[in-house]
């Protein structure tokens, strides 16, 4: 359909609160009004991005540079470049491999909202 076009014709769809909720809350994951929603979905014509995923998506590159940069200080701390890490010892470390684990099971989480 040409954007040029005038929309000027109107269907009125009788459904349950859960029906409508659930039609509101998807329009809302793909940033657009719910007669645009109910349009692209009944016409079979794409939707646009969905921001939820695209939120998912960058908390997912944000973990992943975490988890780099602990694996970073890992590393430091494997080959005992103790300039590098300072003061830092035996108990921060455990407590270092626990903010992997714990980072790790972040992406996890995150990874599987995507599918």
């Amino acid at each position: 359909m040409s954007k040029k076009q005038k929309r000027t014709y109107h269907i009125d769809t009788l459904m349950t609160k859960d029906e409508y909720e659930r039609i509101t809350l998807k329009a809302d994951m793909y940033g657009i009004k719910k007669s645009q929603y109910m349009r692209n979905v009944s016409l079979a014509y794409p939707l646009p991005p969905c921001r939820a995923d695209q939120k998912a998506l960058q908390e997912l590159v944000r973990t992943h540079a975490d988890i780099n940069r602990l694996g970073g200080l890992f590393k430091l701390w494997l080959t005992k470049d103790q300039k590098a890490l300072g003061s830092k010892g035996y108990n921060s470390i455990d407590q270092l491999v626990d903010h992997i684990e714990d980072t790790s099971k972040k992406i996890l989480e995150i990874s599987e909202k995507l599918l």
